[in-house]
């Protein structure tokens, strides 16, 4: 035997009577006391709003939930500053240090209610800082789409929250301030891979508030947050116990059928999404109506962040309106579209490309379907544009 290998085999005679030492100690290896650790939910607050404000609620909520255990997570709360540009390089660092399955966000809001963000726009304000500074730039993040939808079931959680007796409203305006950049920068950094979890922002009334005949103070936003926590594990999916290799095949065969069938009802969705943007480009508008439910309401993000609502009639004319004056025929397709369903619903994101001549343009389709008259179709729409080439 060379003496290269003696060496090893010593060595590795040393780890093992080494690890076997802190075994008997009662010291794990750090693989070990990992895998043991409870996954974790990273909760955020913010400081006051200048040197003379009152406490943020935001913060005086959550601050007594740092450290604890809960129903098999540990929780992890953190104070914001109220600083532009600061709310997503601290949730970065955060979420690269605690790796959380899910992050929530919270900021002082209106105060005669909870409200739950749905929609975030890559706009601020021109509004000071706690450091007395104005944005340096107009925008949360440069290489950003116009606006973020919430990939969390905003309007489900707020369901259950009122159902929980909170005085709760789903919003679609976070204001352009701290919020709002919490939000947008939540939503980025899970969209470029820097947070795996969910996100979610909330608003909470002031302290000393009254919604719902109750006064605002710290322990009623805790049990807000709390609630927040049990309707976002409610939407999770339940992760079944891996089938036994002993199970007759006919039984395994009867739980792989849901698999099936998700995959159909995708090819269904993608199918239709396909089908929506051929008509359009065929310019077959009674077609292209057809693709939507009769009370279907249609959303427009314009260039400057503004959001505006049509009803689905004003919206096809306008679509007609749009082909009869363009110079060249316009071709509309999808570059890529991502699925998922909520029950009853389904949810694509659709990255398209415009051409029309020359001009090429591209943007986001966000899209809510329900099963209406023996197919899927639009319940809402919520579209922008990125780019122009």
């Amino acid at each position: 035997m060379s003496l290269s290998i003696l060496l090893r085999a010593a060595t590795a005679v040393a780890f093992a009577a080494l690890a076997m030492g802190l075994g008997a100690l009662g010291v794990r290896p750090a693989a070990a006391a990992a895998a043991d650790e409870p996954p974790t939910i990273l909760l955020t607050g913010f400081e006051p709003f200048g040197p003379k404000r009152p406490p943020n609620p935001s913060w005086e909520g959550i601050k007594a939930l740092d450290g604890r255990e809960w129903n098999g997570y540990r929780l992890i709360a953190r104070e914001l500053p109220v600083v532009w540009g600061e709310p997503g390089k601290r949730i970065e660092a955060l979420a690269a240090e605690f790796k959380p399955v899910a992050v929530f966000s919270f900021g002082q809001g209106r105060p005669d209610a909870f409200t739950v963000e749905a929609l975030a726009r890559n706009q601020r304000g021109p509004f000071p800082d706690n450091a007395g500074a104005r944005p340096a730039s107009p925008s949360i993040a440069d290489d950003g789409p116009v606006a973020f939808l919430a990939t969390s079931e905003a309007a489900r959680i707020a369901k259950t929250l009122a159902g929980r007796g909170h005085v709760v409203r789903l919003s679609d305006d976070a204001g352009r301030y701290l919020c709002e950049e919490t939000l947008y920068s939540l939503e980025h950094l899970k969209k470029t891979g820097k947070i795996q979890g969910s996100v979610l922002f909330c608003h909470v009334p002031p302290l000393g508030a009254t919604v719902g005949g109750k006064a605002v103070d710290a322990p009623l936003v805790e049990t807000f947050v709390l609630d927040v926590l049990e309707a976002w594990r409610e939407t999770q999916p339940v992760k079944e116990p891996q089938a036994s290799v002993r199970k007759a095949s006919f039984q395994v065969e009867a739980e792989e059928q849901p698999a099936s069938n998700a995959s159909a009802r995708e090819k269904e969705v993608r199918a239709f999404v396909e089908h929506y943007f051929k008509v359009w480009s065929d310019q077959d508008m009674s077609g292209y109506d057809d693709c939507f439910m009769t009370d279907a309401a249609i959303q427009h993000i314009d260039g400057q962040g503004q959001l505006f609502t049509i009803t689905r009639p004003r919206f096809i004319a306008s679509q007609r309106d749009a082909h009869r004056r363009s110079s060249a025929r316009m071709v509309e397709v999808p570059e890529s579209i991502e699925i998922h369903f909520e029950q009853q619903l389904a949810r694509a994101v659709v990255y398209w490309k415009l051409t029309a001549g020359a001009r090429v343009e591209k943007g986001y389709d966000h899209f809510t379907l329900k099963q209406d008259r023996g197919r899927w179709r639009i319940a809402n729409l919520l579209f922008y544009a990125t780019s122009e080439e």
